[in-house]
Parts: C-alpha cells; sequence; structure tokens
C-alpha cells in the first residue's frame, strides 16, 4: 500500500507544476532557515551544558548593595577558595581562575602578545573536563612558574617540535615558565577561553588574605549528592565570619551597623551550565551571550516555516475544485476517508522531503557567506551529531503533517454526489480561509520587518550617540608597563615630537571598558553610608585628550602639588551622593588600617560621558592621578591627526620598539574597541534583515502562486470585462484590491505585537531610540509594495491576454 500511496504522490506532485514548484521552494527556504537556527544554536548553546560534571561545578558570586550601588558579579577574593574547602566537606575541589589579555611571549626569536592566559591553580583539570594531550592532569600546575599551552600555541611557537620540558617566557621581564603539558584548544561555546594556563601560585597575589579585594573567579566542584540550595544557606554565616572584621577594619563599624543602614553583602552559587548566556552578571571571563537572542531567532525561523506551510495550504485548498473530480471518483470506486487523508499526507511529506534536500543545498551554498555576516564560525557535520539526522527526519514528517493535514481533511471531507454534479465548485471559490491565512503570513512578515528596523536604527544609534568625549583618531596601546613605569611620560614627550600626534595620556582604564570600583565615602558622615564609584587612575593630560568639559572647579595639573590625592569626579557622582558644593567635599578611600586611609579632596566636576557601554546608564566615576610608581603601566591613548593615520602610528610603533628593546606594539582604533562593543547587537540586526527578507519572499511566493490561481480561475470573467470595456489598469486594480485590504489588517495587527516586543528588547538599553510612526509606516509601504508588485505581475499577464481566447478558456 504504501508503495502505490507514494506513486499516486510522485504523480499529483508532477501534475501540479508550477504549484508545485512554488510550495518546494517555500518549503525548502523554510526548513534551510530551521536547519540555519538550529547550527546557530548549537553553537551558541555552551559548551559547558553538556560537561560530564556540569550539574556539580557551581561558581561562587557575589550579590550586594553599598550605598545606591547595586553589583551582582563573579569577582570574589584570593582567600576565599581554601577557605571554604577547608569549611565545608560538600565541596570536593575549589580553585581560583584570573584572566589575563595582553601578555607578551617569547620563545627564542618568536616574540607576540597574546590573550586569553588563564591562571589557575592545580585542580584545574580535576574540575574542567579539557583533555591535556601531553602532560599529567593532576601535576602540570602543582609547582610555580610552570604553564600549559594549547594545541594551537604549542604549534605557533613550537611547530614540530616537542613542547612538553621546554620553557617559555612571560611578561615585560622574561621570566622563565616551564611547559608541563598541552591541552585542546577550548570549544569556542566554552565560557572559559584560553591559550595558555600558568600555576596561579606563580602570582604574588596568590599570598593575598583580604577578603574584600575582588579581583579574581571562584569554583567548587560539589559532591555528587551535595544540594546546592542548602549549602548556599550554610556559605552565609561563615563568609561573615571572615568578612565581618575586615569591614569593621576597614570602615571603623561592625558588619551588623553596616548592613542596617541598608548596605548587603551575601554570596549564592551559580551553576555551570547557566554561565554562557547570562550577561546579569558582572564577570572577567570570555563575555556571555544573551538567551534571549537564542529564543528570538528560534521564533523567527518557526514564523518562516509556518509562513511556508501556510502557502502549502493555501495552495492546497485553492486548488481544491481540480481535485474535487479525483476525490469523487475515488469515493465511488470505495476509497475511504482514511485512505484519502493518507494519500494526501503522504503527497505533502514527499513534498517536504524533496524540499528538505533543497533546503540542504541552500544551507551548504549560503552558510558560509552567512557565517562572513555574522561573524561565527557556523558548520555542520550531518553525521558526527548524533542529534542532526534525527532532527531532520522529525521535522520533514512535521513539516509535512503541519502543511498537509488541513487539505487532508477537507478534500477528503466532500461528497462524491455533490462533486460529480459540479454543486461544489462555486462555494469552494470562496477563500475566507485563505485570506485568514495570508492575512497571519504578512502579519508575521510585518512583524520581522519592523524588529528588523527597529534593531537597525538602534545599532546605528549605538555607533554614532556623542559619548562626550573624542573618539575619532584615537589609537589605545596596550601595556603601557613594557615601557617601565618610571618612562612612560618621558615616551609621551618623545612622540609628541612626531608629525600627527596632537597629544597622549597614561590610565588604568580604557575608554567603553571600565575595570574597577572603589568604596568611598564622604568626611563627615558615618563609614556605613559608604558608596562605590568607578575608578580611573591617569596622568594630568587625561582630560585635554579625550576633550572632556569641565563644568565645575578645575581639571587635576601638575602645577598644584596636592593633586597627586586630589580627584575630579563626574555629574552623576554629584547627584547620586547629593554633593550641593562638591569643590567642598573631601571623599575616604578605606584602608585595613585607619592611619592608611587616603583623603581626596574634590577639585572638579566633569560633564558626564560615557565611559561604559551604552546599555548602562552613566554612573558616579572618579578620576585619581597616577602615580610615577605604581607597578602596573595600564594603558596609554594618543589622539592623531586624520592625515597620514599609519604613517604616524608607524613611527610611534617604531619608538615604541626603542623603548622596550624591540617588543612588539599592540594597539587598536578606540572606535573600533567601542563598536565592538555592540558586536552581538549588529549580529542581531544582521539576521533579523536576512529573515526578514526571506519572510516576505516566501510569503509573496504564496501570494505568487495564490494570484496566478486566482487569475486563472478569472480569465472568463476577465475577457468578459475587457470586452465591456475594462482597461488594463481597471483589471489590474480588480485582482490587487483584495491584496491591499489583507495587508492593511496584517499591518494593524502586527503593529502593536511589535511595539510590545521591540519596547521590551530597547528596555534593555539605557540610552535608545524612540520608536516612531516612521518606522511602522515604513513597514507596511514595502510589504505592501512588494506584494502588490507580486500580484500586479500575475494581474497584467491575465489582463494582457487577448478577450477571445480568454472567453474560449474551460
Amino acid at each position: 500500500m504504501f508503495k502505490n500511496f507514494l506513486k499516486v504522490a510522485i504523480r499529483n506532485i508532477f501534475r501540479q507544476k508550477i504549484y508545485a514548484l512554488i510550495n518546494i521552494l517555500g518549503l525548502a527556504i523554510g526548513l534551510a532557515c530551521s536547519l540555519l537556527i538550529m547550527v546557530f544554536i548549537m553553537h551558541e548553546l555552551s559548551y559547558d551544558m553538556f560537561h560530564s560534571k556540569k550539574d556539580q561545578i557551581y561558581r561562587l558570586c557575589i550579590k550586594g548593595k553599598i550605598g545606591e550601588t547595586e553589583m551582582d558579579m563573579a569577582y570574589t577574593a584570593v582567600p576565599t577558595a581554601p577557605a571554604f574547602k577547608q569549611e565545608f566537606p560538600e565541596i570536593t575541589e575549589a580553585i581560583r581562575l584570573e584572566n589575563r589579555n595582553d601578555v607578551l611571549f617569547r620563545y627564542g626569536e618568536k616574540s607576540f602578545v597574546e590573550d586569553d592566559l588563564l591562571w589557575a591553580d592545580s585542580t584545574f583539570f580535576k574540575i574542567f573536563d579539557f583533555r591535556l594531550i601531553s602532560g599529567q592532569p593532576d601535576r602540570v600546575l602543582t609547582e610555580p612558574q610552570t604553564i600549559v599551552l594549547t594545541e594551537k600555541m604549542a604549534n605557533k611557537y613550537f611547530g614540530d617540535e616537542e613542547a612538553v620540558g621546554k620553557s617559555i617566557n612571560m611578561g615585560s621581564d622574561s621570566t622563565e615558565y616551564r611547559i608541563t603539558g598541552i591541552v585542546e584548544n577550548p570549544p569556542e561555546n566554552s565560557h572559559l577561553g584560553f591559550n595558555f594556563i600558568a600555576s596561579f601560585h606563580s602570582l604574588e597575589k596568590a599570598k593575598n588574605t583580604i577578603w574584600l579585594s575582588h579581583n579574581l573567579s571562584t569554583y567548587f566542584l560539589l559532591g555528587e549528592d551535595v544540594n546546592a540550595n542548602l549549602l548556599e544557606e550554610k556559605i552565609q554565616p561563615v563568609m561573615l565570619k571572615y568578612v565581618g572584621p575586615e569591614v569593621e577594619q576597614f570602615l571603623g563599624v561592625p558588619i551588623d551597623q553596616f548592613m542596617e543602614a541598608g548596605n548587603a553583602y551575601g554570596m549564592y552559587l551559580q551553576p555551570l551550565s547557566d554561565i554562557h548566556l547570562n550577561p546579569e552578571i558582572q564577570q572577567s571571563m570570555k563575555p556571555p551571550h544573551e538567551r534571549k537572542y537564542i529564543y528570538i531567532f528560534s521564533l523567527i525561523a518557526a514564523f518562516i516555516l509556518i509562513i511556508a506551510c501556510i502557502n502549502f495550504m493555501n495552495l492546497s485548498t485553492a486548488r481544491s475544485a481540480n481535485r474535487s473530480r479525483e476525490v469523487g471518483m475515488r469515493k465511488v470506486l470505495g476509497s475511504t476517508k482514511n485512505l484519502l487523508v493518507g494519500q494526501f499526507l503522504m503527497e505533502s511529506i514527499f513534498l517536504s522531503l524533496i524540499a528538505l534536500i533543497l533546503g540542504i543545498v541552500l544551507l551548504e551554498l549560503l552558510l558560509p557567506a552567512f557565517s562572513n555576516l555574522i561573524h561565527l564560525d557556523l558548520r555542520v557535520d550531518y553525521f558526527a551529531n548524533p542529534i542532526i539526522i534525527p532532527y531532520l527526519i522529525i521535522l520533514v514528517i512535521f513539516v509535512g503533517i503541519l502543511s498537509g493535514s488541513y487539505p487532508a481533511f477537507y478534500l477528503s471531507s466532500f461528497r462524491p454526489l455533490a462533486v460529480l454534479s459540479g454543486k461544489l465548485a462555486t462555494g469552494m471559490k470562496t477563500g475566507w480561509l485563505r485570506s485568514i491565512l495570508v492575512v497571519l503570513q504578512f502579519t508575521i512578515s510585518i512583524g520581522i520587518v519592523i524588529a528588523t528596523i527597529v534593531v537597525t536604527r538602534q545599532v546605528n544609534y549605538l555607533l554614532n550617540k556623542d559619548l562626550g568625549y573624542e573618539t575619532e583618531q584615537m589609537v589605545n596601546i596596550q601595556r603601557a608597563g613594557a615601557l617601565g613605569q618610571e618612562h612612560i611620560q618621558t615616551f609621551k614627550q618623545e612622540i609628541a615630537n612626531i608629525p600627527g600626534v596632537i597629544t597622549s595620556t597614561n590610565s588604568t582604564m580604557l575608554m567603553g571598558n571600565p575595570n574597577n570600583s572603589n568604596s568611598y565615602s564622604i568626611e563627615g558622615q558615618p563609614f556605613e553610608n559608604s558608596f562605590i564609584l568607578n575608578t580611573n587612575w591617569i596622568d594630568f593630560d587625561y582630560a585635554e585628550t579625550f576633550e572632556l568639559e569641565v563644568v565645575q572647579g578645575r581639571f587635576l595639573s601638575p602645577d598644584y602639588a596636592s593633586d597627586s590625592t586630589n580627584v575630579v569626579v563626574n555629574e552623576a557622582a554629584v547627584r547620586a551622593f547629593n554633593m550641593e558644593d562638591p569643590l567642598s567635599i573631601r571623599i575616604i578611600q578605606p584602608s585595613r588600617n585607619p592611619e592608611d586611609r587616603i583623603f581626596h579632596q574634590i577639585v572638579g566636576v566633569v560633564r558626564d560621558f560615557h565611559f561604559a557601554s551604552l546599555h548602562t546608564p552613566i554612573e558616579p566615576f572618579v578620576l585619581i592621578h597616577k602615580a610615577t610608581d605604581w607597578d602596573w603601566g595600564g594603558y596609554l591613548t594618543v589622539r592623531l591627526e586624520t592625515e597620514n593615520l599609519q604613517r604616524t602610528i608607524s613611527e610611534i610603533e617604531n619608538t615604541w620598539k626603542e623603548f622596550t628593546s624591540n617588543q612588539p606594539m599592540e594597539y587598536s582604533l578606540l572606535d573600533d574597541d567601542l563598536a565592538a562593543r555592540y558586536e552581538e547587537e549588529k549580529r542581531t540586526g544582521t539576521i533579523f534583515g536576512i529573515f526578514s527578507v526571506l519572510a516576505i519572499l516566501v510569503a509573496c511566493l504564496g501570494l505568487l502562486g495564490l494570484s496566478s490561481y486566482s487569475a486563472e480561475q478569472r480569465t472568463r470573467e476577465i475577457g468578459l470585462r475587457k470586452v465591456m470595456g475594462a482597461t488594463v489598469s481597471n483589471i489590474v486594480r480588480l485582482l490587487s484590491k483584495e491584496t491591499l485590504i489583507l495587508i492593511l489588517i496584517a499591518t494593524i495587527i502586527s503593529v502593536p505585537v511589535a511595539w510590545i516586543t521591540m519596547g521590551n528588547w530597547l528596555e534593555s538599553f539605557a540610552f535608545r531610540i524612540k520608536m516612531g510612526p516612521f518606522i511602522f509606516i515604513m513597514a507596511f509601504l514595502g510589504a505592501l509594495a512588494i506584494a502588490l508588485l507580486t500580484v500586479s505581475i500575475q494581474a497584467m499577464n491575465a489582463a494582457l491576454k487577448n478577450p477571445a481566447e480568454s472567453l474560449r478558456y474551460e
């Protein structure tokens, strides 16, 4: 029976010709989109979610509030991991991790500045299941000055040589590290990205005992039957045992009094599988992705597939009159309703299979270009991944049944007497259901178009907004410490003589990427009323280089000896802490010893500028002079003239090499760095744009089929109207009027849905565009123009036919 079903299905599909082709093409695009999103989601889903111990590994996070500033971060203190390991038997292993970028590595004549150096305790390979190719997992990081390289780095520095046992030099001081292991390259979708893993005990900070200095990540491996929620409850009192005395030492008030003043400080455990897709927690590892985008793109792919299925339903039911006699004859000859339903479903499933094959071809052809557009390395391995083949089989059957179920039950319900007597055809031409489905198609399509316009305009807004400081022709130079802290100012003076260099500055923070926040209090107010300020240590040329506007007082200057401790704050700090006369205020930087507390006189206020991402509001900020004896050089930012930009940078690079004994200079343009902060939004806009085009294309394919069939069915009517004097434009208007009404209804439905949905998306940005009527009018007119063009092609074709031929049409 199955063989007979298949033969009939193939024969019927070939009889439908153009309509079958439209169905196949529409479904192929829909299925290709579904496959594309599946590949994208599998890329985005974290490797950590499939970790063999994912249910036992947790990251320790801090959630609290100091003053008006709330914090939710994965930064913890150095002594936390060993203390908690000792306090809680539920914790079988603990590890501290710290990520570093822009680190100089040397081996022989090879010298590179590398990102993604991970400092880790010796328990790294006991907790995480990254596979060691060479070395013993429990020994590779036990000693100071030992390091593990990824395969990629081992090949880069050593080629075919055996790397294990050799040494590599790290840092500007060329400290020698012995290579004890080679590890597989980490998957791109792991939240831990690394090229090197070095022993944490190599660092001087490994001896730090301060619990209130949060600057690294702590992970725990729990026992198999441990309840993480119960452990969290136990952590709080033990944490207070260690943190409480330090709060009293630094602020001079007991922890209870600190809490009663409205402050908060607590710890919680974040599951490993939650890290990669949770951007709400401040952290230092690879930037997490937004979980919501996976849901959004999945919905869009489903919507495009639904549009393609609607095409199938519409064309099948529209042409039902052409198959009504076939149904009638089959029933007269003894065919049952169930057999007919099976026959029609077999046709739709077979058609879906053909569409899937075409969809896979489209995917393979377009995937490289798509990957390049969204800057991701997407690949499909159909047989290596056990999910893909079953997914494709289920998808074909699901799409075949979804698109073919209504036509199958509709066609099989015809009564033989009504069909064979010709009483069915007139009633079947009432297309109210088809109109509803067309409205649904264009509601979805217009909604996607509106989303595309909103995302595109928001991204353009982010990239072009005035940030309150100079961003053009600004060069960020990493690793200023390579010059030697005492030579940074000399280097600045030297490059000032290069034609094209306007000015330069040294700081501990890059614009757009705040990296330090500290607790302060106001002199004369209780210490429990402390507050958090984002902090940047700078030199005296900072305001001139970035063209910051001073609105009160003055900026820091070498002309005032006291400016070594004086500070400048932004307007947000003045507002947040109710500073009526900020220039009369001194803020206090706490210390464990009261005599070591630093008093900072505010001497100036700068206009608010966007030192962080536009996702967040402008927060309180303080600028403090950076002493020349600091052990960290920070960064250099150089403002250049527009002309001969590359030549000027080359001359700066030559000067750098003279100062650093030929070390490479790592630099980037500030506007490129700022644009990279919105890479996910740009990717979202690109994907929305591609899918909006595909959604409209698939919807118009269905419209093309329906208009073609409608024109075919009304051939005699068109001929009569032309004989009676109707013009071509009259005929085109007649056949296009219904489309205009349907698009208008679809717009009315889609606008409020898109308004609410995209309004919620925009809420994630502190600074955002306003959704005016122009966006919705543009989406409506765009969809209408494309739809009318599609219908008009068929209408023109029908209107230009010879009336004599039209009147002979049966």
